[in-house]
């Protein structure tokens, strides 16, 4: 069996669509990689594999049918999670359950690759669900509401429902300044979108002064008067707050940008 080195355009329906081609021709695959993320193997065939939604969709319904919709929901989080080396991982996986003998594999939790997806996803939903807490909100000018975000997973698309629910009548842009990519809300609809000449400083996630509402600074203020006034200093337990709140996600938040 021949040994082959993928590639594919970071999807998840161009990931499915390798497992598709690599399952069709019964190859062994030796890495899956993003276009343009390392150097060409030496000692295997390379092949970039275009992403073909009809046969992505035929992997995601054969993997819903031999396990269940919710694990399978599991595999497409832990691809999110944009870990090194996932998409092995996900492979491994893939290839035990379909061709395991045993219905309930997929339950196998002995199993290592069983296991790590697991905590994989966990990890992915985890962030998203911290991200509802600790998305600010920057008012432009024109009405619309900012806020820059710097997640260690793509979980973006997680956070979509959450805050269509309780801003739906603001609009809006939560951007993922890593992946540099956002999602907007109209009122209506959430789209992506990405922007080239963001109106923001990317590192500090403040807006231009020439774009924000001019009552913008008041707010900033505010939260970090609350923050003041609810922090009280002769109870300040750092490691516990730490803890709650991990330092990655005060990037861009105005309370704590001072410290």
């Amino acid at each position: 069996m021949e040994s082959v080195h993928y590639y594919y355009d970071s999807t998840f329906d161009g990931f499915l669509s390798v497992v598709f081609y690599a399952f069709e021709r019964n190859q062994q695959v030796q890495k899956i990689e993003k276009e343009g993320a390392g150097v060409q193997d030496l000692f295997s065939e390379t092949v970039a594999v275009p992403t073909e939604t009809a046969k992505a969709e035929r992997v995601w319904k054969g993997l819903v049918k031999k396990t269940s919709a919710k694990n399978a929901r599991l595999v497409q989080l832990a691809f999110m999670s944009e870990l090194t080396d996932v998409e092995m991982l996900l492979w491994r996986y893939l290839r035990k359950v379909f061709t395991s003998q045993h219905p309930d594999f997929y339950q196998n939790m002995l199993d290592e690759d069983v296991y790590n997806l697991m905590q994989t996803a966990r990890k992915v939903t985890k962030e998203a669900h911290r991200f509802q807490g600790f998305v600010r909100f920057q008012q432009t000018a024109d009405n619309i509401f900012f806020a820059p975000i710097d997640p260690e997973h793509d979980i973006l698309p997680l956070l979509i429902q959450h805050f269509k629910s309780r801003y739906a009548d603001q609009q809006w842009v939560i951007y993922d300044t890593r992946r540099k990519y956002g999602i907007y809300y109209d009122l209506k609809e959430v789209s992506e979108v990405q922007i080239e000449n963001p109106e923001a400083d990317l590192q500090t996630g403040q807006l231009n002064e020439d774009v924000k509402d001019k009552r913008e600074d008041d707010y900033v203020a505010l939260w970090q008067r609350y923050y003041n006034s609810v922090n009280i200093a002769s109870r300040e337990n750092k490691k516990q707050m730490t803890r709650l709140m991990p330092r990655r996600y005060w990037k861009y938040l105005p309370e704590k940008n001072r410290e």
